[in-house]
């Protein structure tokens, strides 16, 4: 069980590189569909690779086809909207509410889809102890990332509830997405194949949307311009977090999964704070922020007794 909790802590510290790798790639093409498109273009020729590489199926055979429930198809649709909403959220509600807020609706719905076992997960009854992880947890986000960024108002107008809203709307959609992935994988026997086809159906989906809207010609930009290498980790790092939703989350189930990935991504991402990597705005890490880092891991370790 460490293991596959260590597993989904490493996932958890993809997302900040994800998320550092598509914004770079945005400034060069000025697009965020087309940004959207490559990296979702990556991450599905990465795992189209290893699909062909390993002998394993990309389409579903027409018995797989007729137990796969209609929501199973949707997991990478609903990836771009959430890519795409927080991206937008972002320039709305600022860094600090944008990382906070989507995270904290992934983290309570995925207690809710384990609660009634939605999008076939493993039912899991939220229990007391559930109750005290939830406390740790929500207080470690405190002490580790709201508390010492108080004093910066970000986000002003009369709409800034609606946009809050939306954002915690957008992390509930992030812990739907990884139960559906888990659910595909899970009938397809594969979580390669089940992260292929979202991946995938997404990517034709984006395409369709960017030759629509005239705006496929800027992604010329992103290969014209020197870019840091780092820049092309998005699809790569995507690829390897939707194969670790699909496999994990089953084992797992959904609170425990995106507990200790919410833990792995405010721990990187005040890494790369401290040291500004990656273009991300170097500050120093407070001792609060780690006593709230020590808060979120125990209520990790108890979520799991």
């Amino acid at each position: 069980m460490l293991i596959l909790l260590t597993a989904a802590f490493l996932t958890g510290t993809i997302v900040p590189v994800q998320t550092a790798a598509n914004a770079r790639l945005r400034l060069a093409t000025g697009s965020l569909p087309v940004v959207v498109l490559i990296s979702f273009g990556i991450s599905f020729a990465a795992l189209l690779f290893i699909s062909l590489a390993s002998g394993i199926a990309v389409l579903p055979t027409a018995a797989q086809i007729t137990v796969i429930p209609w929501w199973g198809w949707l997991g990478g649709i609903i990836a771009l909207f959430t890519i795409s909403a927080s991206t937008f959220l972002f320039k709305t509600l600022g860094q600090l509410q944008t990382t906070i807020l989507p995270l904290l609706g992934q983290l309570l719905f995925s207690l809710v889809i384990d609660n009634f076992g939605l999008f076939g997960s493993v039912q899991i009854p939220f229990s007391a102890l559930r109750a005290a992880a939830l406390v740790l947890i929500l207080a470690g986000i405190a002490m580790a990332v709201v508390l010492p960024n108080l004093k910066q108002r970000q986000v002003q107008g009369t709409h800034r509830l609606l946009w809050q809203i939306a954002a915690v709307g957008a992390g509930c959609l992030m812990a739907s997405i990884g139960a559906i992935y888990g659910t595909l994988g899970t009938l397809l026997h594969s979580a390669v194949q089940a992260s292929t086809i979202s991946f995938g159906v997404a990517v034709m989906a984006m395409l369709a949307y960017c030759l629509a809207a005239g705006s496929l010609s800027r992604a010329k930009t992103a290969f014209n311009r020197r870019q840091p290498w780092w820049s092309w980790l998005g699809g790569i790092c995507g690829a390897i977090s939707v194969c670790s939703n699909a496999f994990l989350i089953p084992l797992l189930g959904a609170g425990a999964f995106f507990t200790a990935m919410l833990l792995g991504q405010i721990l990187l991402s005040l890494v790369l704070e401290t040291r500004g990597w990656l273009g991300a705005p170097q500050k120093a890490v407070l001792p609060g922020q780690y006593a709230g880092l020590g808060l979120m891991l125990a209520g990790v370790a108890l979520i799991r007794l």
